[in-house]
């Protein structure tokens, strides 16, 4: 699930770096503002966030508490994060050495040293608030309606994709013990007949107003970017089959539709709500995409089904298990010459400053999100040769990101995603 992804949810922690703090743009992930992006990377209000049909209807004080949310999103990233790094240096690293005889050495040593500091309590309770109001509002926003989205949201005789549910599916444990991003009920909670609220919630723009609108008016920029790095690097790749695993809404699966009309383009996930709801919206937007409930762990497709299998921000969603188990079986769904491809956020070894690894760590302790952290220090290269692909065939790097905007899907932004793929041969 997003926010791949994400759902995968995009950290504060990425939107607030700067392309400038380290000596070349391409070492680092940036989801969000450099400071030499255009001006109208910067002012994105909530009028820009995309409509379709199944969407949400707002008010005008929800738009100005959105706008609001956006600005108080900007602030923290850009104003008042940097202070962090600041304060770190100029008091916390210092005390610590005067005290152990040494810099701390990793981010959990970081943690430790600075969790008592008041800048950065403040800081921190300001962000959990953002994220736990923000869904709370856009919750009352879809209960007011959640009669009439689910009435929209059924399926017509007419629909171009099918949709698929498990009345009998079970929710893996590792799932059921939180709610993911501080959403209520996280992806998959039932509160009506033909619920759709968690959808209808994550689409309300929640993702558009973290971001700041920097993933595209329609949330899909992770899923461009996928396209566009596959364009780049290898323009004879055309896939007929495509699996998007841990689709949620479906904001990162239509645009393989987009790329490849022919394609048979299927969505996969956990939540019943979230997929009755990404199936309507794909068909309020004229795409014909397949929606199906199952675990991307071990599914019901035949052997050799896919030849593009992918995700956006979901792995660090499961836990360790959870992604051996989601690579081993993406391999088993592939074909010769497919390919397994995975847009998340660098794992932490990529990065020698502790302070850093700190920053892209936070949410592990703050967002509700335990599997952050165990998942970024994994080695995905051996999960990978682990699952049956071969070490050579095995890639990461980073892929340059992509804003989608009304004129061209594939507008350049500040930012490159972290790219985990393997080739099965």
């Amino acid at each position: 699930m997003i926010f791949a992804y994400c759902k995968i949810i995009v950290l504060e922690e990425t939107m607030d770096q700067r392309v400038d703090e380290r000596e070349t743009a391409d070492a680092k992930v940036v989801l969000g503002f450099s400071a030499d992006a255009p001006a109208d990377q910067l002012v994105s209000t909530f009028s820009g966030f995309g409509d379709h049909a199944i969407r949400v209807e707002t008010s005008h004080d929800e738009d100005a508490r959105s706008n609001f949310m956006m600005d108080l999103y900007r602030h923290l990233g850009q104003n008042m994060a940097p202070g962090r790094r600041d304060i770190y240096e100029t008091k916390i690293k210092k005390n610590f050495v005067k005290e152990h005889g040494r810099a701390p050495k990793d981010r959990h040593e970081v943690r430790n040293a600075v969790k008592s500091d008041p800048y950065f309590q403040f800081w921190g309770h300001l962000r959990v608030y953002c994220n736990q109001n923000l869904f709370y509002e856009n919750g009352r926003t879809v209960e007011r309606q959640l009669d009439d989205l689910i009435e929209k949201a059924k399926p017509r005789k007419s629909a171009k994709g099918n949709l698929d549910l498990d009345k009998n599916f079970k929710i893996p444990k590792y799932q059921e013990s939180f709610d993911m991003h501080w959403m209520p009920g996280s992806y998959f909670t039932k509160i009506a007949e033909d619920d759709v609220a968690a959808g209808a919630m994550y689409d309300s723009g929640g993702l558009y107003v973290m971001t700041s609108g920097h993933l595209g008016p329609f949330g899909d920029g992770a899923a461009y970017s996928i396209v566009n790095y596959l364009r780049e690097k290898y323009p004879d790749f055309t896939p007929e089959h495509v699996l998007d695993q841990g689709c949620t809404v479906g904001h990162n699966t239509l645009p393989f539709k987009d790329a490849w009309p022919d394609a048979e383009v299927t969505g996969i996930d956990l939540g019943a709500p979230v997929l009755r709801y990404a199936h309507a919206r794909a068909e309020a937007m004229g795409y014909d995409i397949n929606f199906s409930q199952q675990n991307a762990e071990q599914t019901k497709f035949k052997d050799q089904s896919f030849d593009l299998i992918t995700s956006t921000m979901f792995l660090h969603e499961t836990s360790k298990r959870a992604v051996n188990n989601v690579v081993r079986e993406a391999h088993r769904l592939l074909k010769p010459g497919g390919l397994m491809l995975h847009v998340e956020q660098p794992p932490f070894r990529w990065f020698d400053d502790p302070f850093e690894q700190f920053e892209r760590d936070w949410d592990t302790h703050n967002n509700n999100e335990p599997f952050w952290g165990p998942m970024h220090d994994m080695d995905l290269e051996e999960v990978a040769v682990k699952g049956g692909f071969a070490r050579e065939n095995v890639l990461q790097e980073y892929a340059d990101l992509m804003k989608p905007t009304e004129d061209n899907r594939y507008a350049p932004a500040a930012g490159q995603w972290y790219v985990f793929a393997a080739w099965k041969k």
